[in-house]
């Protein structure tokens, strides 16, 4: 609830999808056989360190960023793509990591976007408890907004690293995305624009 001159106001957050980053520890490794976005963030984290956590339906399903973000960043910049790009469309994602196995089908027209999510195994055995949370609706801009931290992180591990240069496409795709995004997500706003 919020104030407001005259009374009460009702103020709804929609908190059925948000993604909270953490701080994930940052290697200082290169590996000049990398050549893919997915090998280079797979480089730069360690199995162990903080992971990032999606919420669903106000589940938090944990994701490692050296394995699970890795896998997904091509599919994620996808998404992110088609969404800001097409007033309406429709993509199924099968999402492939073996602890985050499920498929996404995302349909957007306007400004809203409903997401279906078919879960087949998540780590902790989650899939059993989203199992009648297989839909999500939320506007546009506010799912489009829930990545960009995401974006940040993987932007500063790689440069940190060197593949700015070393893979200068693809890293470059990566920051045109995160500039493609206006606002942080709901934990991260906090009335700060990224630019």
């Amino acid at each position: 609830m919020a104030w407001v001159s005259g009374g009460i106001k009702e103020v709804t957050m929609n908190f059925n999808f948000y993604i909270q980053t953490s701080n994930p520890y940052i290697l200082s490794q290169t590996n000049a056989n990398d050549n893919k976005l997915s090998e280079a963030i797979e480089s730069v984290f360690p199995m162990d360190t903080e992971e990032l956590i999606l919420f669903w339906n106000h589940v938090g399903i944990p994701l490692s960023y050296k394995y699970d973000v890795s896998y997904m960043i091509d599919d994620i910049l996808i998404i992110l793509q088609h969404i800001q790009v097409q007033k309406s469309g429709e993509l199924l994602v099968h999402w492939l990591p073996d602890t985050f196995r499920a498929d996404w089908k995302l349909e957007w027209n306007g400004e809203t976007l409903f997401i279906y999510a078919n879960w087949e195994s998540l780590k902790g055995d989650l899939q059993k408890v989203l199992v009648n949370s297989k839909k999500v609706e939320i506007s546009k801009k506010d799912f489009v907004s829930e990545w960009k931290m995401l974006l940040k992180i993987l932007i500063s591990a790689l440069n940190k690293n060197g593949y700015d240069r070393l893979i200068k496409k693809q890293y470059n795709m990566l920051v045109k995305s995160f500039n493609d995004i206006e606002w942080y997500g709901i934990l991260y706003r906090n009335g700060r624009c990224s630019r």
